[in-house]
């Protein structure tokens, strides 16, 4: 299986700063990207810190058979899914416990959406809002769960698809990454097929940019950085109204 991959990262039109954090590792099969929540309690902390956790127990683990597992090994799991779990967790983990240390950290968290390719399989994770997309066949999947009050109350009916793009709790995380002590990681994993893209983003991108347009520019004949760089520039186009983040993996 031959990858080609990419990522950008951009503060969008409003925003003075970028909290958000990618982490591009093609070696490793590894992709990340880490939306820092915060602000002047320092989300970009939280962001950083997420991001370096996941890709040194990723990269410490590379070799399967002396691996220790400090949240438990899930035997319906792959190694691959098992490791992205581990990582996530252990990232939560270092985050919450730098909120601990500083008081000005307080309340700091970020969200976590990751891509583990490992021998003709893929492995996805999150934890918040960001996203792991799949575009198979011309169809884009998104494979991850939101973390937000809203998609709970689109899950039991509450609200209508339409309703909820303008409803005042649009934007409230039910979990991230150091935002509580424990989480519950959302996992996803199945065999890669030839042709494969897949998307990490930050919700600046996937709130913005209709699923349709994000679809069209997967499917482009070109790089993984010019998909990647189209992606940026239709959230700036839409107002660019938050840090917007793309990760793009495609699988030949």
């Amino acid at each position: 299986m031959v990858v080609e991959s990419a990522g950008l990262t951009d503060s969008g039109c409003v925003r003075p700063e970028n909290e958000d954090r990618i982490l591009v590792e093609p070696d490793a099969g590894l992709f990340v990207v880490c939306d820092g929540m915060g602000g002047p309690r320092r989300g970009d902390v939280a962001a950083e810190t997420a991001i370096e956790t996941i890709r040194h127990f990723i990269l410490a683990t590379a070799d399967r058979f002396d691996v220790t597992w400090p949240f438990g090994y899930k035997r319906d799991l792959s190694i691959a899914a098992n490791r992205l779990l581990t990582a996530i967790l252990l990232a939560n983990h270092q985050v919450w416990r730098r909120a601990e240390q500083a008081p000005e950290h307080a309340g700091m968290g970020a969200t976590v959406a990751a891509l583990l390719l490992e021998d003709n399989y893929a492995a996805a994770a999150n934890v918040g809002d960001s996203r792991v997309y799949r575009l198979r066949a011309g169809c884009l999947r998104q494979l991850t769960v939101d973390d937000t009050i809203i998609a709970d109350m689109l899950a039991h009916g509450i609200v209508s698809a339409e309703a909820s793009r303008r409803h005042p709790m649009r934007n409230i995380l039910t979990q991230a990454a150091g935002a509580k002590e424990k989480i519950e990681v959302h996992l996803w994993e199945e065999a890669i097929e030839p042709g494969d893209v897949f998307l990490i983003s930050s919700d600046g991108l996937h709130k913005p940019v209709p699923e349709e347009d994000m679809r069209a520019s997967l499917s482009t004949d070109v790089s993984a950085a010019a998909r990647a760089g189209c992606l940026i520039e239709a959230a700036r186009v839409a107002g660019g109204p938050d840090n917007v983040s793309a990760v793009v993996v495609a699988c030949e």
